[in-house]
């Protein structure tokens, strides 16, 4: 549970596409598949820690680095 000095920031979908510089219907495919999300009140919100912790599983490191 958040504290005092805890902060939990959620996103909308337009806001998450504006993120990442993609378009809301490509949110809402990952959403479907790969992106964790919570639904409150019915709306659909993303967690910015799950988001940066999905990014950096994304991640590509170059064979020979």
């Amino acid at each position: 549970m958040p504290t005092d000095t805890t902060t939990v920031e959620l996103l909308t979908i337009a806001e998450l596409a504006k993120m990442l510089k993609i378009s809301v219907m490509s949110v809402r495919r990952l959403q479907g598949a790969r992106i964790p999300f919570l639904k409150v009140g019915g709306s659909v919100r993303f967690l910015k820690r799950d988001i940066l912790a999905y990014l950096e599983n994304q991640r590509v490191v170059p064979i020979g680095q």
